[in-house]
């Protein structure tokens, strides 16, 4: 599989490339007053006004750097939820150290024996050279609370149903 390459803090983490709508800079994003500090704002991506979370501060409550490799992956709700359309919802994630996609056999990667009921969203483990790379399955990364400021009630609705 193909897995794009980012990190959060000192530690490599990676999405499937196939899940990617598309990688951008960052750019100048709407503030959501009293919305958790995790998200960042709101972005105009293609003509679709576009919620974006920082991956750094949901994982260790510090904020990405803004380096000249930070960028925001763009996600395809539908490729999260299949009762969403294609092309009508997306979610941008603010990650540190985009600078490379590779190519690791699915079967490289190994369950990490833990789970953490805060981040469920960490998956699988890969042993890479230099060290180890953790998959984010971005599907578990809507926790209630983000679907809850992401998403109208109606919407949510939908979904549990």
């Amino acid at each position: 599989m193909l897995v794009l390459i980012f990190q959060i803090g000192q530690y490599a983490y990676g999405l499937e490339a196939r899940i990617i709508a598309e990688v951008v800079p960052p750019t100048v994003y709407k503030e959501l007053p009293c919305s958790p500090e995790y998200i960042k704002g709101i972005f105009n991506y293609r003509g679709t006004i576009t919620p974006v979370v920082d991956l750094s501060i949901l994982a260790t409550a510090t904020p990405c750097k803004p380096l000249m490799s930070t960028r925001v992956i763009v996600l395809d709700l539908a490729d999260l939820d299949p009762t969403e359309k294609r092309g009508e919802k997306f979610l941008g994630m603010i990650a540190e150290n985009i600078t490379e996609t590779v190519k690791i056999l699915d079967s490289d990667f190994e369950s990490s024996g833990l789970e953490i009921p805060d981040a469920p969203w960490l998956g699988r483990v890969a042993r890479v050279a230099g060290g180890m790379l953790q998959l984010v399955k971005p599907d578990k990364l809507l926790s209630d609370e983000l679907r809850t400021v992401l998403f109208t009630k109606e919407e949510i609705e939908r979904v549990n149903r």
